[in-house]
């Protein structure tokens, strides 16, 4: 548990409408903080005092920047997992972030920014011992490429604000629905499909355990040092480095929090190449992107994406504050509770 003393102040939150957005609005509001939320639509935020709505997107940062001002804290859960475009996904998750430092530095009084990154930034782990941030970053996807970029584009402007990087592994709980689908599948199909014969492990945080470690790096964290080299200062692995479950043993164990059984079974890579490529291509026309891709692919074959949480332990005083097989429980919990099951 993060306990840290927090000063009553406005927060500014990009993509409060997302899945772990949505968990920071309600983790600072339920605080007494007063919350202004980026979003693209307005009716979906919970109608509650405090919460302020600013009507934008990532990628129109000149049209909101002025909303920032007079808020101490900054943090970004926007971004795309997925586009249509090969460049959207710099766009977006590189010099969009860029923009937004620029808008932040900008004010009379530049506000403490924290950026959401992922491990797909660092790259899987080269060996067997989970890494920790001072590991020089090799993405292997578009997307861990683009978050790099974000971070790349932060570091450059570090010298003009305080700037925090969090990189979380697989986020899960309430509300998401990436994760959700493969409880659904166990859940429905009693199958769980991984790819490939290599099964590596996993790093895995539940958002009830991401948020306060993201409350805490904006509050005390460790800063982000300028100059293009890219060095761990400044940077936190977020991940429940307890154990890495590898992907069929997260499925067993999802598995039993539903109290089903269920088939490990798995894919060929051969097989699951064109797969991808034929269900990316049905969703790009239908003018989607498309979660399950060869993208995706490359980073489920990459081996291990075990990472340590010690700097954040260490500096934060982060600690999950429940066991994995607790948190899949809560999850299932909740999914049925709310008829997604």
């Amino acid at each position: 548990m993060i306990a840290h003393g927090f000063v009553m102040q406005t927060v500014f939150i990009i993509g409060a409408n997302g899945f772990i957005g949505s968990h920071v609005v309600d983790w600072y509001r339920d605080r007494g903080h007063a919350v202004r939320c980026l979003v693209r639509s307005p009716d979906r935020l919970p109608r509650r005092d405090g919460i302020e709505p600013v009507v934008g997107t990532l990628e129109n940062v000149a049209a909101w920047a002025g909303a920032v001002a007079g808020c101490a804290t900054v943090i970004n859960a926007g971004g795309a997992v997925a586009s249509r475009r090969r460049g959207d996904l710099t766009a977006v998750n590189g010099q969009a972030v860029g923009t937004l430092a620029d808008a932040c530095s900008r004010l009379e009084t530049p506000p403490t920014l924290v950026h959401i990154s992922s491990l797909a930034a660092a790259g899987p782990a080269p060996g067997s011992a989970p890494p920790d941030e001072s590991l020089p970053p090799e993405p292997v996807s578009r997307y861990g490429a683009s978050k790099l970029a974000g971070e790349r584009e932060l570091r450059l402007r570090a010298g003009r604000l305080p700037i925090t990087v969090v990189r979380p592994g697989i986020v899960f709980g309430p509300r998401d629905e990436r994760v959700a689908a493969v409880f659904q599948s166990i859940a429905r199909f009693r199958l769980h499909l991984r790819m490939g014969f290599r099964d590596g492990p996993l790093s895995l945080l539940h958002v009830a355990d991401l948020v306060p470690l993201l409350a805490a790096a904006a509050a005390d964290g460790e800063r982000l040092e300028a100059g293009p080299a890219l060095t761990g200062r400044g940077i936190y692995n977020a991940c429940d480095d307890r154990e890495h479950p590898t992907y069929g043993n997260l499925g067993r164990r999802i598995a039993a929090a539903l109290g089903r059984s269920v088939l490990v079974v798995p894919l060929p890579v051969l097989l699951a190449w064109p797969a991808s490529l034929a269900v990316q291509a049905f969703w790009n026309a239908l003018g989607q992107p498309s979660i399950v891709s060869p993208d995706k692919l490359r980073e489920a074959t990459a081996g291990s994406w075990a990472a340590s949480a010690l700097k954040a332990r260490r500096d934060l005083g982060f600690a999950a504050a429940a066991t994995l097989d607790d948190r899949l429980r809560e999850t299932a919990a909740w999914l049925q509770a709310n008829c997604k099951l």
